[in-house]
């Protein structure tokens, strides 16, 4: 999350000039971390279990099915959600959309989910559909660099113009 909020809107990285590769992938690995952690309230009413009308008519809790029993889920807090927002939109307007994006997603998953020092790409390459999708394990680590990169550039860039910007404020004062 971006523990300096006067920042936040800019993108600008805290107590640094610029954004580095692990800052901004840290940024959007706790971004997908709160995206998978938030509720997917339209998944559950595609299981067989939670249609049938006689399970919700019955009145003993004894008796309810485990898949019946209340959902329970991390509350999120705003700031969590805002932070997501904006890296999220970070990658929509830095990542061209498409396998690149894809790929991104999928490596962000794996290391919101466990090891945050490793991706693995084998695993990434069978969801993509093996060597039918036309990518080695190497060209799709590459992607995902490259996009993160991009990612920076982005960022970098805009922390460019609102400096210059303000330097040419206190030049005309």
């Amino acid at each position: 999350m971006h523990p300096d909020p006067e920042h936040a809107s800019t993108g600008a990285a805290p107590d640094e000039a610029f954004w580095t590769f692990e800052m901004a992938e840290d940024r959007l690995v706790e971004a997908m971390g709160v995206l998978l952690r938030s509720g997917d309230r339209e998944r559950t009413w595609l299981r067989v279990e939670s249609m049938s009308l006689w399970r919700q008519v019955r009145p003993e809790a004894v008796d309810a099915d485990g898949d019946d029993r209340a959902m329970v889920t991390c509350a999120l807090t705003r700031a969590e959600v805002m932070d997501a927002d904006e890296a999220m939109g970070w990658v929509a307007s830095a990542v061209a959309s498409g396998d690149t994006r894809r790929v991104l997603g999928l490596g962000l998953v794996q290391l919101a989910r466990g090891d945050r020092a490793r991706i693995d790409w084998p695993a990434v390459h069978r969801r993509m559909g093996g060597k039918a999708c036309g990518f080695t394990t190497e060209g799709l680590r590459k992607r995902y660099s490259r996009a993160i990169t991009d990612v920076c550039r982005m960022l970098n860039a805009r922390i460019s113009l609102a400096s210059s910007a303000s330097s040419e404020q206190t030049g005309r004062a």
